[in-house]
């Protein structure tokens, strides 16, 4: 359908899952690290750093050419792009990020330093190390949500915005006001912020977790090794600087703004949302063209989840691909 902002494009599709790997080389540092993807095919990633306002985010990057930075989700590390990663490193200078309070990352103590414009800052630091303007930006849950409120805040740098699952912000406000669906959806996020010690108990069970069914052994190391430097406050903190805080009306602010008074997002955006996604009921994509000025492409896949870049990487890393070839 043709809207004065962009064009809009909905497409339904299906598919089966396929493996990928992480490994490291033979007496190889964690500075470098080989990531396979669900093809076989594999690419180098060079471990660094950058300094945000006193912050060191650490990111690994590959390959050479515009920018892209991945922003992973709360219990996703950096590597669970890496179906998208190896292959974008083939014509991309691709940067996944580790969020501050993940993995080698600084962890602040506060809630205050985990609002999404302190992970704007931290993209912009990422941007200006690596001599650019601006950089397209890739994000699932969390990090979704983040690439969601860093495109409407900082669109001059934003050259182009991919959602992976995460809906806007706006459309979880608005379910969550008067949607009992949603409302129960959002049970685990209310938790984080209503009940003392439930971050512990959660970083807790994700150290413990067992390895994922016919994930390789060097993957399940790397993520084990990653849960284990995670600070579960971190967690909580992102759920209390950015999630709506209950009861949600209209007046509640979330990810920095009220129901009605987010920017629009000028950047061309590419959403690929799987249908079964539990923490974001279908409701709340209803009506995102409101909040989209740039030309906005959706892809709703059915029989998929939450994490669509992990559960059906054979699409979506192609459609990337194709979408950043095309769109402008």
């Amino acid at each position: 359908m043709r809207r004065s902002t962009g064009w809009v494009s909905v497409t339904l599709l299906s598919w089966m899952l396929l493996p990928g790997a992480i490994l490291l080389l033979p007496g190889q540092a964690m500075a470098d690290v080989i990531i396979s993807d669900w093809r076989g095919r594999s690419a180098s990633f060079t471990e660094g750093a950058v300094d945000s306002n006193g912050v060191k985010v650490v990111y690994h990057t590959a390959g050479a050419g515009p920018l892209v930075i991945f922003v992973h989700s709360i219990t996703g590390p950096w590597f669970d792009f890496r179906h998208q990663m190896v292959a974008l490193a083939q014509r991309y200078r691709v940067v996944s990020m580790s969020t501050r309070g993940t993995d080698r990352s600084d962890k602040p103590v506060g809630v205050e330093h985990y609002t999404s414009a302190k992970i704007a800052g931290d993209l912009n630091a990422l941007i200006d190390h690596f001599g650019e303007d601006k950089a397209i930006i890739i994000g699932q849950d969390s990090g979704g949500l983040h690439a969601w409120h860093f495109a409407m805040t900082y669109p001059e740098r934003t050259d182009r915005l991919i959602s992976l699952g995460s809906i806007h912000p706006a459309g979880l406000i608005r379910e969550l006001i008067s949607n009992p669906d949603q409302q129960r959806a959002s049970t685990f996020q209310r938790g984080m912020q209503e009940n003392p010690g439930v971050g512990a108990a959660f970083g807790e069970r994700l150290r413990n977790r067992p390895a994922t069914s016919g994930e390789p052994a060097e993957l399940a190391q790397l993520r084990k090794d990653a849960y284990a430097r995670l600070d579960p406050e971190s967690i909580v903190n992102f759920y209390k600087a950015n999630w709506p805080t209950s009861p949600v009306t209209l007046e509640t602010e979330a990810f920095g703004f009220k129901l009605g008074e987010f920017p629009p997002v000028t950047a061309p955006t590419l959403f690929i949302y799987g249908k079964d996604s539990g923490p974001f009921q279908n409701s709340t994509l209803n009506d995102m063209w409101e909040w989209v000025d740039g030309d906005l492409t959706i892809h709703v896949l059915p029989g998929i989840g939450h994490n669509p870049h992990t559960q059906a990487p054979e699409f979506v890393t192609p459609r990337i691909l194709e979408w950043l070839a095309t769109s402008q």
